[in-house]
């Protein structure tokens, strides 16, 4: 290579790394760097600087939304990576393309690329793009209304950019983390994430992050009716994304804007903005914009009874249309609610009950897996790893520094030193665990009553609709008596009275059926009193059962298991705490259930057995000094290793996320402690000839003495 050459690559080298740099908090000034090192790259036909810079060229049209440009730049980087074999950079190429895709409503195609990039830059450990593979598959499965997946990959992005000190994947997890709180209307949790994101974009300079930051800021304080405060934040936003030519900023800001005026009864300026944000997505490719705004118009000119049905029907249409070609549930829920009220509108009773149900069936699935359990517990774990990590941070300094002052310090300063470092270590070991002793405590209340209490919605949302349309039906039989006596249509009136008294039949239904619900959620919410009290253990067993059979259907539509009871109907009443021992009953079946007919769990390697059908049996017997409840289940068992370390703390054999390991830890304590008990766990040997899959049977036995 010639010195000129050589020179020249240098100088692609430092335009292309300051050009990448600069991409997210100057994109202007990373697009015109990387025009000089492509031409550059070009003039001495240098493939790896020609790669690097299509690659960021293409980033800074995506930020602009003109996506039709970055693809061929993306095209062209890839086959340039794939010939240097540049694993980075075909990484960056996924990400991109993922990111081109959902902009474009393509979610399923979004999340291969970005699984693709995901893996890839795990095997190569690439940590800083591996936080935002996290970030943008969060954001997919948000679009794509699953907030569960969502929250769990922003708090990777978090957890892992917090321990690179990455600020981009640590900002903007951070904001869309504030959007999930938002839609789950934890208002407090979202401002406060809103706003460590916005200050750190603004102390980077990342005016497109900023942007974002106010204008979610805007719709927050909509949310609270401060409509004022409101417009402020959203007009800030807007100003920063028409100086930067943000496209979709531009229409983010206006759509809210609309809300807001639509909000203030300012219908013709509400319509205004809705447009025009509707016109940029529609040049952007943005459908899921694009529907929300369909959505927006046809609730407004419904309100306003401002344009004929057949247009807000045909809105309404098209929205459909769009948000079933994207498979976004939440969009979808929306739209069938929307539906409903229109049809209800006009008068057409019957398709306004049917896209009722569809709505409801869409919110059961939505949030059927109990968001804010979910939350607290995915909160919990990012909070304890990060515990973890900052005391193997404090244990690696404390080595070094150990190292460092070997030679100065005698035997017994160093052993001092270690002492005091244990009883620090062993203070906050005992805080932590109190801490998620507390949580796996109200675990179960919290997590079976939210399910429940969601079940309590589809019943109540039939007594009130069959109300509604009674009244209706009433106030028909007023206009119809009000006509002279020879142009009443009895025949109509009566049936319009049946019609009535079969909607009073179904609201007394559902009446009694939420009623029903209620009184068992709240049996089970009981309050401790921590006082022994004469208490029927079958009564108190068969209540369990049913309370977690019912709460595992509330979470998960797919949960399938039959159940049965052999109670012995001579047994005693004893005295025991009625609510410690009901949660010890919860605990041991809700793993029962988990063991036969949860997907993913050992249940799974029973497949191959002909005519497997699930079972978990409750069994209550007593001798002559003793009560004993078994409750079984028909799953593969255990292996010796498991039994022995079952009811240790913390020890779970549940895929990560799904158990802290101290249901079983304080179910013996309950037991065992509290009421000078026994608790025993019985499974066949793994692997024993004729025994594979006969289940576990975990025993309680309380004194009668």
């Amino acid at each position: 290579m010639q010195p000129s050459e050589a020179s020249k690559v240098h100088a692609i080298e430092d335009l292309n790394k300051t050009a990448w740099n600069e991409r997210v908090s100057n994109s202007s000034q990373s697009h015109e760097l990387s025009e000089k090192a492509l031409s550059l790259s070009k003039e001495i036909d240098y493939k790896k600087g020609k790669g690097e810079a299509l690659r960021t060229l293409a980033f800074c049209y995506i930020r602009v939304a003109k996506l039709t440009e970055a693809i061929p730049l993306l095209e062209d980087a890839f086959q340039i990576f794939q010939d240097l074999e540049n694993w980075h950079g075909q990484s960056d190429v996924y990400e991109y393309y993922g990111i081109i895709n959902r902009s474009l409503g393509n979610y399923a195609s979004s999340l291969q690329y970005l699984f693709k990039g995901e893996e890839l830059r795990a095997k190569i450990n690439y940590e800083n793009g591996l936080s935002l593979s996290y970030y943008h598959i969060g954001i997919t499965y948000k679009y794509l209304g699953d907030f569960e997946h969502a929250l769990e990959y922003l708090l990777k992005s978090l957890d892992l950019g917090m321990k690179l000190n990455y600020w981009i994947s640590i900002s903007y997890s951070l904001n869309n983390i504030g959007v999930i709180y938002a839609d789950m209307g934890d208002f407090q949790n979202a401002f406060k994430y809103y706003n460590q994101s916005l200050e750190m974009r603004h102390e980077s300079g990342d005016q497109w992050g900023e942007a974002g930051c106010l204008d979610n800021i805007g719709l927050l304080h909509l949310k609270l009716n401060e409509t004022t405060q409101a417009e402020q934040f959203c007009l800030k936003s807007l100003l920063i994304s028409e100086s930067n030519g943000d496209k979709k900023g531009k229409a983010n800001s206006l759509h809210h804007l609309g809300m807001i005026f639509a909000k203030k009864n300012d219908f013709e300026k509400a319509i205004e903005y809705f447009n025009q944000s509707l016109k940029i997505r529609t040049n952007i490719g943005d459908k899921k914009g694009q529907a929300e705004l369909l959505i927006l118009l046809s609730d407004l000119q419904l309100k306003n009874n401002s344009g004929s049905n057949e247009a807000i029907e045909n809105r309404l249409k098209m929205a459909l249309e769009i948000s079933t070609e994207l498979n976004a549930k939440d969009l979808l829920s929306n739209i069938y609610y929307q539906f409903y009220l229109f049809y209800k509108y006009i008068g057409r009773q019957s398709d306004a009950l049917a896209y009722l149900e569809i709505h409801t069936a869409f919110e059961k699935e939505l949030f059927n897996k109990t968001i804010s359990q979910k939350i607290a517990n995915l909160q919990i774990g990012f909070q304890v790893e990060q515990s973890k990590k900052e005391a193997e941070l404090y244990r690696l300094k404390n080595v070094e520094l150990v190292n460092l002052n070997n030679e100065i310090q005698s035997q017994k300063d160093i052993l001092e030193q270690q002492s005091k470092h244990l009883e620090e270590t062993l203070s906050n070991l005992k805080s932590t665990q109190t801490q998620l002793i507390q949580s796996e405590k109200l675990a179960s209340l919290g997590e079976l009553t939210a399910g429940i209490a969601h079940e309590i919605q589809n019943p109540l949302n039939f007594v009130n609709n069959f109300s509604e349309v009674s009244a209706e039906l009433v106030q028909e039989i007023k206009e119809e008596r009000q006509k002279p006596k020879e142009n009443q249509d009895e025949s109509l009136i009566d049936e319009i009275f049946n019609d009535i008294s079969q909607n009073l039949e179904k609201i007394t239904l559902h009446g009694k059926r939420a009623s029903s619900i209620v009184k068992g959620m709240l049996e089970h919410s009981r309050t401790s009193t921590g006082v022994k009290e004469l208490t029927d253990i079958n009564q108190l067993a068969d209540e369990y059962l049913l309370l977690s059979y019912h709460g595992i259907r509330a979470k998960d539509n797919n949960f399938n298991s039959d159940y049965q009871t052999d109670f012995d109907e001579n047994l005693p009443k004893i005295e025991v705490i009625s609510q410690d021992i009901g949660r010890v009953l919860l605990n041991l079946i809700n793993n029962a259930f988990w063991a036969v007919a949860s997907a993913g769990t050992p249940a799974a390697a029973l497949s191959h057995r002909e005519n497997y059908k699930p079972l978990v049996v409750v069994k209550t017997e007593q001798t002559e000094n003793q009560i004993i409840i078994k409750v079984s289940d028909n799953g593969v068992g255990m292996s010796e290793a498991t039994k022995g370390k079952i009811f240790q703390p913390f020890f779970t054999t549940k895929p990560t996320g799904q158990g802290t390991g101290l249901g079983l830890s304080l179910a013996y304590d309950i037991v065992t402690k509290g009421h000078g008990g026994t608790l025993e766990v019985e499974t066949p040997p793994a692997g024993r000839a004729g025994k594979e899959g006969e289940g576990t049977t975990f025993i309680v036995k309380l004194s009668t003495l």
